[in-house]
């Protein structure tokens, strides 16, 4: 196989999913494992009230790592929502992205990634094979296991997004 053709298929790069007994005080170790020089922490209002992201804050505090925390999120994020999540991530210098909560945080934490690396609107990624270079390293502690979560990948986190 050649070069290219091996650069071709490395499309995606899986997030790391985290769960199970003491996820949330793994999330900083995993983003210190990326080398990290900032993190977005994406959340939504509730998860944040619930102090689960306050957990993580915590824990990136004690390694020294800087972040930002972006929970401008509602059910079923809306484009203008990812795209806001996006400018924070590329204005803040962020180069990690942690998601913790249910399906919205992590939907809306793999457009940020998209958008960011891409440099396009989260609306021109809808449909099949249009994402051309991965996100940045994501990393996902649900915080739910409800019939929504997918932590396969875009594809099914930019379907419908004009509806919604």
């Amino acid at each position: 196989m050649k070069k290219a053709d091996t650069l071709e298929l490395r499309k995606f790069v899986a997030p790391e999913i985290v769960f199970g007994e003491g996820a949330l005080k793994k999330a900083a170790n995993y983003a210190l494992n990326f080398g990290t020089k900032k993190v977005l922490l994406v959340t939504d209002p509730e998860v944040a009230k619930a102090g689960w992201s306050k957990k993580i804050e915590n824990d990136l505090n004690k390694l020294s790592i800087p972040y930002i925390v972006f929970k401008d999120i509602t059910s079923n994020p809306k484009d203008h929502e990812v795209m806001s999540g996006a400018e924070v991530y590329r204005n803040e210098g962020c180069d990690v992205i942690i998601a913790v909560g249910g399906g919205s945080p992590m939907d809306c934490a793999k457009g940020i990634g998209v958008v960011s690396t891409n440099n396009k609107h989260i609306l021109e990624f809808e449909g099949v094979n249009k994402v051309s270079i991965p996100g940045p390293p994501l990393i996902c502690i649900p915080t739910t296991a409800g019939k929504f979560f997918n932590a396969r990948g875009q594809e099914s986190t930019l379907q419908n997004l004009k509806r919604r």
